[in-house]
Formats: structure tokens, sequence, C-alpha cells
């Protein structure tokens, strides 16, 4: 069969529906009441080393730590929901709520870890990246503007994708100012980072939208709200994060830098050890809290030290996932 995300031809792919199935009953979610989402749910596990596996290696590191981080956290959600929330938390990665599956499709080829390698031919041979490290060319890839990226990956259906992201919006922080503003998508001028950020804002809109009553708030404020240290906050909670959150928040970043090679900002940070990536996340927590983007009275960054804290006494993860 050919690959769904080559090419923008719609065509429905199956494959995973079982195993998407399975991992949501195994948390005693009936996520066949939920078309719209399973749909998302079924495209993204289809991508090639797919977000929802992430997910569900997310919801086993959970499962690993839950007894620390439920004796030390202030949780009011059971084991079960903080792994739903985790099998949630990239289906923003499928596009906004209101996309059409061939707009899903083409936001879902921008997430697709198959493209937009900085270690891939037509980043090595483009002008920008020439005689720079792969860390550096990391860097610099996340600051081109959209259009550039796209263009230098060569996408088939490109002018397709550019004019569907005009029709959006993004969520645009500003360190200076220590605020977040909603702008209309400029190719020309927002770079691809802000772009690949959007996602848990489209998980927040898509849990809203689709969720109903039987996905509670909280769920849906925990599973969206995983970028607090870039100053993303999809559920306007105003710095008052709950516990589950910033754990999951946690996990989620210790997953990138040690277990997975799909989020292309961290692309150059996989196969570090243990110590090294709990330094890494510590880095990343401190420079967060350095530009004022988590200073709620040190609230929400002892939290993220806590839940480092519990991350760092637990080694076997990076041997066990």
């Amino acid at each position: 069969m050919k690959n769904l995300y080559e090419t923008p031809k719609i065509e429905k792919k199956e494959e995973k529906q079982d195993y998407v199935f399975e991992q949501f009953h195994n948390v005693d979610f009936p996520i066949e009441e939920f078309p719209e989402i399973f749909e998302r749910v079924i495209e993204l596990a289809n991508m090639p080393s797919s977000h929802f596996d992430d997910a569900v290696k997310m919801s086993q590191i959970v499962e690993l730590l839950w007894n620390d981080i439920e004796k030390e956290g202030e949780f009011n959600l059971s084991i079960k929901e903080l792994k739903l929330a985790c099998l949630f938390h990239d289906i923003g990665k499928s596009g906004p709520a209101d996309a059409s599956r061939e707009e899903r499709m083409m936001i879902e080829q921008i997430f697709n870890p198959t493209f937009f390698r900085i270690s891939s031919e037509k980043f090595k041979n483009a002008v920008e990246f020439k005689d720079k490290e792969p860390k550096e060319a990391s860097k610099v890839i996340r600051t081109l503007p959209i259009a550039k990226v796209l263009e230098i990956e060569n996408l088939p259906n490109k002018d397709k994708i550019i004019e569907y992201l005009k029709t959006l919006q993004l969520h645009v922080y500003n360190e200076e100012t220590n605020s977040c503003t909603i702008e209309d998508v400029d190719p020309q001028k927002h770079d691809m980072i802000t772009l690949w950020r959007e996602h848990d804002i489209w998980t927040w809109q898509t849990l809203k939208e689709f969720g109903g009553n039987k996905i509670s708030q909280e769920l849906k404020i925990i599973a969206s709200t995983h970028h607090t240290l870039e100053g993303h906050d999809p559920a306007a909670l105003g710095g008052k994060v709950p516990d589950e959150a910033i754990a999951l928040e946690t996990i989620d970043k210790y997953s990138i830098i040690t277990l997975v090679d799909k989020y292309q900002a961290f692309i150059v940070r996989s196969n570090v050890d243990h110590q090294q990536a709990i330094k890494i996340l510590e880095n990343l927590i401190r420079d967060s809290k350095a530009k004022n983007i988590i200073n709620h009275e040190d609230k929400v960054f002892n939290k993220f030290m806590k839940y480092l804290k519990i991350l760092d006494r637990h080694p076997e993860i990076a041997e066990n996932f």
C-alpha cells in the first residue's frame, strides 16, 4: 500500500484500528463512541514511527512512576485517567478541530517524522545548512520561515499546504512581554517551531469540540497543557497548572530527549543516557524560569523540579523503553 503521507491523495487507512482500540480500552475509555477523535488517532498511529506509539510509551512510564508521583503529587486523576491524558496529548498533530480529512493530512505531513530531517540529503544540500554541525543545523531549521522549510523539503503538495496554513492562526509567545498573541499564519514570517508547537492548542480544541461530557474538563486541560515551558497556555490557566499536567509535560519532554527521535525540534537530542537527559531537562526548566515564562511565585517551577527528581530516581525508564 502507498504511504498515506507521501502524497496528497486521500485514502482510508485502518491497519492500526485494533491497536488503537486496545490501548484506549486498557484504560477503560470507549474510544469507538468518539468517531472524530478515533479517526484522528488512527491516522497518527499509522504514521511512520508514529506519534501515537510515543503516547503509549508515555502512558507506560506513568504506570512505572505511579507510586512515586501519586505519593508526592497533588493528583485528582486516577492512574488510568492520567494514562488516558497521555494517549490524547498529541492528537493536535492531526490539525485543528475543524480540519477536513484532506486538511488533516496536510498537517500530518508537517508532523511526519520522515520529513524535515537535518540528516536528509535535501537539508544537507541546502545552503542554509552548509558546513553546520547537526546541533547548530537543528536550531536553524526551527527558526527558518515555514515557507522556506517547505521549499527545502519540496513536498509535492507544498503550495496547497501553504495556502491552507494561511487560513489558520498561531499562538505566538513573546518572551520580552511574557505574553502570547494570536496571529494569522504568515508562511514567510512565522518559523517552523511556532507552527509545530501549535499542536497543543489543536489538542485542546479537538477534545473540547468532540469530547463532550464524557471527557472531563480536567482531563482535557491536562492532555493539552504540555508546553508550559514554552509559554503555551491552551486552557487559559494563568499559571494555575495542575500537578498532573506538569508531570505529563515532564515525562513528555524526557521521552522526546531519550526515547524517540520524532519531534523535529529536538531531533539531535536522541541517544543520550538517563543522566544526560535529566540535565538537559533541568536546563530547559531553569531556562524557562530565567526567561520568566514560568514565573508564578515559583510554584510551577517547583512542581517541575519535583517531578524531575522523581524521574531522576528511575534510570530504568531509559533501559525499559
